[in-house]
């Protein structure tokens, strides 16, 4: 219990350096960051949503710091979709845990697709609901003494809503490039003042990513880079590297983090059972605090529901049936 309240005095505390004392859930509404995004883009970039042309459901559970008490985790539930030609529909419901500290979001995307010779772009919008609010345990522990206005007013939770944008690119089935603007419009919905612009952080998401295909081997090589910058959270550098073998039954993947006074390393392990995919991965950070802890581990479960059969396939099923057609013709 103690752990809980000492991680929530640490997260208020960061909150008044950085002025926004007026605004304690500040930092627990910056974008989720997941260690999977480069696999499932559409959780951090609404582009992407519909992309490739096949809907899916998504389940994905990552907790920080594990065997820490009150340490952060995160619970994801997501739907990906392309109901037509050049339109992605998609939504996400995600549940945070953060010692006493609670977040749940309800967020909608859509993106439109098009095409140019052989490269393709998508445009994205999200809009989200945010609710964040604080467990009854931040004041009825021991430690919490006498009436604090900004816990008390927090136990009520607090309501916003914002909105997302997007962009993708892939340049002839092989070059990878998206960028995303989390939280571009904030505003808050139960009444009380809202975040002003001057005081909310520029935030974003860029990857940058290529396929690189060993037809000898049956494996694809997919190297890619994210860089990324959210509210007050450092800037960070994602150094990934995903090796899809076996035609991509099999996922192993590497990635190397770093920033201003931090870095971490990744491992990353999948199968892939006809339209079922499973992803585990454990990162372990290289600063004081990892030895109060087990590292990070993080799960997805994905299903495809449908997909659409893209036009190749269709010329391929054609030409034997028009040879069956000239054979008939020359035996009569």
């Amino acid at each position: 219990m103690k752990s809980k309240i000492i991680f929530f005095i640490a997260f208020v505390g960061c909150i008044f350096t950085k002025n926004y004392a007026q605004d304690f859930a500040i930092a627990h509404k910056s974008a989720a960051i997941y260690n999977h995004s480069h696999l499932n883009p559409y959780l951090t970039n609404p582009a992407h949503t519909g992309f490739e042309e096949r809907g899916n459901i998504l389940f994905n559970y990552r907790n920080l710091w594990a065997g820490f008490p009150g340490a952060p985790n995160t619970l994801t539930f997501a739907l990906n979709a392309a109901p037509v030609s050049n339109m992605g529909l998609g939504g996400i419901l995600q549940i945070d845990n953060f010692g006493v500290a609670n977040r749940f979001i309800g967020q909608g995307n859509y993106a439109y697709n098009f095409r140019s010779g052989a490269n393709r772009f998508s445009l994205g919008l999200a809009g989200k609901y945010i609710q964040y609010s604080l467990d009854n345990e931040a004041i009825t522990d021991p430690l919490h003494q006498g009436p604090d206005v900004l816990i008390n007013d927090a136990l009520n939770g607090e309501s916003f809503f914002a909105a997302d944008l997007g962009f993708w690119a892939e340049f002839s089935n092989k070059y990878r490039f998206g960028l995303s603007l989390p939280h571009l419009v904030e505003t808050r919905l139960d009444g009380a003042v809202p975040v002003t612009d001057e005081k909310r952080p520029v935030a974003f998401t860029a990857f940058l990513g290529s396929v690189w295909n060993v037809e000898s081997y049956r494996m694809k090589i997919e190297p890619s880079i994210v860089l990324r910058k959210i509210s007050d959270v450092p800037f960070g550098t994602d150094l990934n590297m995903v090796a899809k073998m076996i035609d991509d039954r099999l996922i192993a993947g590497f990635t190397y983090s770093f920033g201003p006074s931090w870095h971490r390393i990744l491992f990353l392990g999948g199968v892939r059972i006809e339209k079922l995919k499973f992803y585990y991965s454990y990162d372990q950070s290289y600063y004081d605090f990892q030895s109060f802890n087990n590292g990070s581990h993080e799960v997805t479960l994905s299903y495809d529901l449908f997909s659409k059969p893209s036009p190749k396939m269709k010329k391929s099923e054609e030409v034997p049936m028009e040879k069956n057609e000239l054979m008939d013709e020359t035996k009569k």
